[in-house]
């Protein structure tokens, strides 16, 4: 629970900007305690001031009410805050919170932050409003309203704002423009249509199992037309090499408990993305990806500013109109995986498509959609 202190006494009501002025004047020679009287500060907290003896320097906060993080370092975090939700990330209260708690990490700053959960605590939260009130923690719309309803001009609108200004500002060819975005592959395949005779009510086809196991396959290509070889996630405790047998070239296979993507695997994924492409601040390129939230840890952003890639998230729910693989790639993809998997069945008679088998048949597929 958020706790609301009461100041029992006066002490530090004479203001930071009182304070910063004493501290000016004794600076230009005036006596100190002609400015503790003249500025109504006591002359003790105006000398510690002075000698920097305090934690924040020129600031009247005091106590457990002095603030974690220096002004400059909150206004680097404040600014990186709206910075990306003009990005369209629009930073959740636990994400601001996990970020302060990484800065502080990352600066060697003594904090009193939760070192389980990694996360700055509700209190700091409150009174980093307090300290910023321009910004606020805002009730999303409910998600039950569908993809229609969410899927409105303004957002559209809002984000092709934000991307033809970074287009304005940087001049970026299509081989430097990339979306990214993943999607999940199971050792069951959908059956294709068959030829069957008329009037049979049910037209069955063999498949590999019931319940398959998925894995997932980040993809990204260019506005030019290019491929980034991609990378698979295994639902496994240990990677081995022969599950990349067949998998196109140059692509890379990790591994993670679920099968789905998190921060360290999206970490990972730009360290591919940079090696591939030799991105850089002299040779930036553009991302263009959904608001996942493995895109918003501390560790992404700096690598991305670090190596010259400039991430814009799709506004929420509209992924199904705006992003270009789903649009234009995955569908084609998933049909050609699923063709190639009946054949693979067909070929291999009572046999079921293991882990193993899904580089190679995702392989054949992936060369046919993306060279068609």
């Amino acid at each position: 629970m958020v706790r609301h202190y009461k100041k029992k006494t006066d002490r530090g009501s004479y203001g930071s900007e009182n304070l910063n002025l004493a501290l000016e004047a004794v600076k230009n020679g005036i006596p100190l305690i002609k400015a503790s009287k003249q500025f109504g500060i006591p002359a003790r907290t105006l000398r510690r001031h002075r000698d920097g003896k305090v934690q924040h320097p020129g600031t009247s906060m005091l106590g457990r009410h002095c603030p974690v993080l220096s002004p400059a370092v909150e206004k680097e975090l404040h600014d990186h805050i709206q910075f990306m939700e003009k990005s369209l990330y629009g930073l959740t209260h636990m994400d601001v919170r996990r970020l302060a708690y990484e800065i502080a990490e990352s600066l060697g700053i003594q904090h009193p932050f939760n070192k389980i959960t990694k996360m700055a605590g509700e209190d700091w939260m409150q009174h980093f409003f307090s300290r910023h009130s321009d910004l606020s923690t805002r009730i999303p719309e409910g998600t039950s309203l569908s993809r229609a309803v969410a899927f409105n001009m303004p957002k559209v609108n809002q984000f092709f704002d934000v991307y033809g200004d970074l287009l304005k500002s940087h001049t970026f060819v299509p081989s430097r423009v990339w979306n990214m975005d993943e999607t999940g592959v199971s050792t069951v395949q959908r059956p294709t249509k068959i030829v069957a005779t008329k009037g049979i009510r049910t037209v069955g086809k063999m498949t590999s199992g019931e319940r398959g196991t998925t894995v997932t396959v980040i993809c990204a290509f260019s506005a030019a037309g290019s491929y980034l070889p991609p990378m698979f996630i295994y639902p496994r405790k240990r990677m081995l090499a022969n599950l990349l047998a067949g998998a196109p070239p140059q692509s890379i296979g990790c591994k993670s408990d679920s099968g789905w993507t998190d921060a360290g695997l999206f970490l990972q994924w730009l360290n591919h993305f940079a090696s591939f492409t030799c991105c850089s601040k002299d040779n930036p390129h553009v991302v263009i990806l959904d608001g996942h939230h493995s895109h918003k840890t501390l560790a992404a952003v700096n690598f991305a500013r670090e190596n010259g890639i400039h991430i814009l998230t799709l506004p929420p729910h509209s992924t199904h109109k705006l992003q270009p693989l789903d649009v234009s790639f995955f569908k084609s993809l998933k049909s050609a995986y699923n063709r190639n998997a009946d054949s693979w069945m067909v070929a291999n008679p009572g046999q079921r498509i293991s882990v193993d088998k899904i580089a190679t048949i995702f392989g054949k597929a992936y060369l046919q959609t993306a060279n068609a």
